[in-house]
């Protein structure tokens, strides 16, 4: 049987741990000595009263008090077996340094257990003992603890055939806040690939700020799940610095992606000068811890400081609460709603931590974990800014498209001031050459025309025949001239003047053969512009109809009437001459081939029909 007990000169309390897994001394049977200064000598404890942990002396002893000196734990254990007996003793999980030594009962000197790690383990705060066969044994135990707020005063003695069992008893006793850790680091890590993959595709940088947050509060709190309550090296680096590390860098990122998300530089100015004082006073905050903890600084500094940064991160909260609420829109709702989350979770968790016998809260269980509402916290921050992620990009798109609708009507406007600058150019040169023309060519054609009028009153007693031709060639060409000219002024491109310049020739040409005849015209004229190209094919199809009339129709009388129907100029020709064989239309069939071409090429129409008479009918659109 094995009998362990802590002695005092007051009081023996013995438990027995012959069928036991763990045998945890409680602390009010635990005897304790804090040396402070970290240097007496192991000799002079012997003569030190051990401190109960429920008296009173020892409530006013701080926790930094004790992480920064040595604490000593004294037990007593009796074999009273005829083999020997090992066991694993711990004082805690964040034990750094646990030393045994046992006290000479010859010399009644301390002197250092041997082996005390077995090789195939890697927790480091459990030491290995053997006690001889029927001997008793003083144990002292000489510890240190991490340098970091979550310690705990919690010895164990193990029976070794249970060690596995008891580390992973205590690593998974969570209260399942672990699974929940896990399932929150899968979403970060999603939001990870999310956040690199707008990066690649947008190259804006706050996806690229905010997959370092999200990576940063992802590795925190794997690293929390995964190592809880192992008492490896490097978990006592994640715990004393990795961990606030990870979150200072985490929240000065988070606050660079804000920024840029809602555009703070130029929507919010005000907001925009705060966050960049917050990421200096962060990074000052996180560049104090590190040489305090790299320069062994006293852990009231750490601590300290710590403190002061989460309060700083909470006075941050209020004060962008209150500016966004001031100067809020539907973006900035969202990431507000995410902020008061991550405000008021966050606020419970430092409040567990720095008041953990607070009777507001159950006394265990999944709810005393300060590190859930942590998490909370952040899982509500990451609902609310996908939120306000898929409202920016629904605004996004929506400018977007505003956008290329914009650049769409300039480049519209732009090319139709092109061609307008064109037509412009093309209707300065028309009326260049029509003046040219007119100015140039038209006092020839006129001076040709006198002369042959001259030539042939001269010639009245001897006349020569080609003089008249030389006099009607020139009238002809001095018509054709003006009508080109008359088409090539763009001063000239509207309906009116297409209507007055017909009735003018028509009038003039039919007065020449003395025919009897009527010109009609729609009472209103639309005042619209017509092409050049246009009123010069109307014109020379007119032309050439009334040429027809008066070579092959044997007409009397005929009637032009202009109407106007649907955005088209309507003009028909009737004349009462014989009509058109249709045996003989061959004869007049290229003519009618070129007219009816004409019409095409200014997508109009072109129809002739015979009856009493010709009637030749032209559809023309205006534009």
């Amino acid at each position: 049987m094995i009998t362990a007990f802590a002695h005092s000169d007051t009081m023996l309390s013995v438990i027995r741990t012959s069928n036991v897994v763990n045998l945890h001394y409680l602390p009010q049977n635990m005897h304790v000595f804090i040396d402070t200064n970290s240097n007496m000598p192991l000799q002079d404890i012997r003569g030190i009263m051990f401190l109960h942990l429920n008296e009173e002396p020892k409530k006013k002893v701080s926790k930094s008090l004790m992480i920064d000196a040595r604490i000593y734990l004294l037990i007593w254990i009796e074999n009273d077996e005829q083999i020997p007996r090992s066991f694993y003793i711990t004082p805690g999980t964040y034990s750094t340094e646990t030393i045994l030594y046992t006290r000479d009962s010859i010399s009644n000197e301390w002197t250092e257990i041997p082996s005390q790690i077995a090789k195939d383990k890697s927790e480091k705060s459990y030491r290995f003992f053997t006690i001889p066969a029927g001997k008793e044994m003083q144990i002292l135990v000489r510890c240190k603890y991490a340098r970091t707020n979550i310690i705990t005063l919690n010895p164990y003695l193990i029976n070794p055939i249970f060690f596995d069992d008891h580390v992973n008893n205590i690593h998974t006793n969570w209260f399942g806040v672990n699974t929940f850790t896990y399932v929150l680091c899968g979403l970060l890590f999603m939001m990870i690939l999310f956040s690199m993959a707008n990066y690649v595709q947008n190259y804006k940088r706050e996806f690229l700020y905010y997959s370092v947050y999200a990576f940063s509060m992802g590795l925190l709190l794997f690293l929390k799940a995964v190592l809880y309550k192992r008492s490896t090296q490097f978990n006592f680096f994640n715990e004393e610095y990795l961990d606030y590390f990870l979150q200072i860098t985490g929240y000065i990122f988070y606050i660079g992606f804000t920024r840029m998300f809602l555009g703070t530089p130029v929507n919010y100015p005000l907001l925009n000068r705060l966050f960049i004082i917050a990421e200096f006073v962060l990074g000052g905050f996180l560049l104090l811890f590190s040489i305090f903890y790299f320069g062994k600084f006293p852990f009231v500094y750490l601590t300290t400081t710590e403190n002061i940064s989460k309060f700083f991160l909470i006075f941050l909260g209020i004060m962008y609460l209150i500016l966004g609420l001031v100067n809020r829109n539907k973006l900035m709702n969202y990431l507000l709603a995410g902020n008061i989350s991550n405000l008021v979770m966050g606020s419970i968790s430092q409040y567990i931590v720095l008041v953990p016998s607070t009777t507001l809260l159950p006394a265990t269980g999944i709810f005393r974990q300060s590190v859930l509402f942590f998490e909370v916290g952040i899982l509500l921050e990451l609902v609310f800014f996908l939120f306000g992620l898929v409202y920016k990009n629904k605004v996004e798109l929506i400018e977007k498209v505003k956008m290329r609708e914009a650049i769409k009507l300039e480049a519209e406007r732009q090319e139709y001031e092109k061609e307008l600058a064109v037509l412009r150019a093309q209707q300065d040169e028309r009326s260049r050459i029509s003046a040219d023309m007119h100015d140039e060519l038209g006092s020839g054609v006129t001076a040709i025309r006198l002369l042959s009028e001259i030539a042939r009153q001269k010639s009245k007693e001897h006349p020569i025949d080609e003089i008249p031709k030389i006099s009607y060639n020139a009238n002809e060409l001095m018509t054709k001239m003006n009508a080109i000219i008359w088409s090539m002024n763009a001063g000239n491109d509207t309906v009116n003047s297409l209507v007055a310049y017909i009735r003018s020739y028509a009038s003039e040409y039919l007065d020449n053969f003395k025919m009897d005849y009527k010109i009609k015209v729609a009472a209103e004229i639309p005042n619209t512009e017509i092409s050049g190209v246009r009123r010069r094919n109307v014109f020379l199809v007119l032309k050439e109809s009334l040429n027809n009339v008066m070579k092959h129709a044997n007409a009397e009388e005929v009637i032009i009437s202009i109407d106007f129907n649907d955005n088209n100029i309507i003009i028909e020709i009737n004349d009462n001459g014989k009509g058109i064989d249709p045996e003989k239309l061959n004869q007049f069939g290229n003519g009618l081939k070129n007219m009816q071409r004409r019409m095409e090429s200014i997508g109009g129409t072109f129809d002739i029909s015979s009856g009493t008479g010709t009637t030749v009918k032209l559809t023309v659109p205006i534009h």
